[in-house]
């Protein structure tokens, strides 16, 4: 193995880094928001729109991200032309992110709306009792309990994520496998280990950073639910966060 070869190849790796942080960042940001209401709407289970957002959350979780890429890059355009709308034009980076936004939406509203289902109906009626709005309900009492029953599967949709921007090049993204594939076939193939294995140790240390960082607001998890009683209520009821 030449690991001279993969410290001199590591600065053009570096250089594109930030296209994947731009995309994975992105997609968790606008994800997580878009899920929001997906949730909600799935919660309440509004006629026509929960069947709806159903079928669109099954469709999301049961096909492949790559053959979603595809169909968003190639298939939407076409579709979208049919009824007026232009979007041939579209760059590779866009239509990756947007459609991460939409599949990550997807997922992390499938982990909103059990958390939020997971608060106990007296949590509810007490804050009605005491004459909260809908808005200071969410805000005082159910959001400091759903986030930290939430933020391990939060967390692991974003490491998903991660993962799931490494397909992205397959649409024309020069990302960091983009470049990896660009390093490969520069090579004729005869340094793809050493340029598989800096991939690798890219993506594991991008990983370890993401970790870390939702270990730490897992400690500050584990103040709330003391504080608001939940570990108690856990052991009783018998399912865990």
């Amino acid at each position: 193995m030449d690991v001279q070869y993969m410290l001199e190849i590591l600065p053009q790796f570096l250089s594109v880094i930030p296209i994947t942080i731009l995309i994975v960042v992105l997609a968790a940001v606008f994800g997580f928001l878009l899920s929001i209401p997906i949730a909600a709407a799935r919660i309440r289970r509004i006629p026509v729109l929960s069947q709806l957002l159903g079928a669109y959350i099954s469709f999301t979780r049961s096909t492949p991200i790559l053959l979603q890429l595809f169909l968003f890059f190639f298939g939407l355009p076409v579709l979208l032309q049919l009824i007026g709308f232009d979007i041939r034009n579209i760059g590779p980076i866009t239509a990756a992110t947007v459609c991460l936004i939409f599949f990550n939406g997807a997922y992390m509203s499938e982990v909103l709306r059990p958390a939020y289902l997971a608060i106990d109906k007296g949590q509810h009626e007490a804050a009605e009792s005491l004459g909260y709005t809908p808005v200071q309900k969410m805000k005082r009492i159910i959001i400091p309990q759903m986030g930290p029953i939430a933020l391990p599967g939060l967390g692991n949709a974003i490491i998903h994520l991660i993962h799931d921007s490494s397909l992205v090049f397959a649409i024309g993204v020069v990302d960091i496998m983009g470049m990896a594939t660009i390093m490969s076939g520069d090579t004729f193939g005869m340094k793809q280990v050493e340029v598989f294995l800096t991939v690798a140790l890219i993506y594991w240390g991008i990983s370890m950073i993401s970790e870390q960082i939702i270990r730490r607001l897992e400690r500050r998890k584990k103040r709330v639910l003391r504080r608001t009683g939940y570990e108690m209520k856990k052991k009783e009821a018998g399912y865990s966060v």
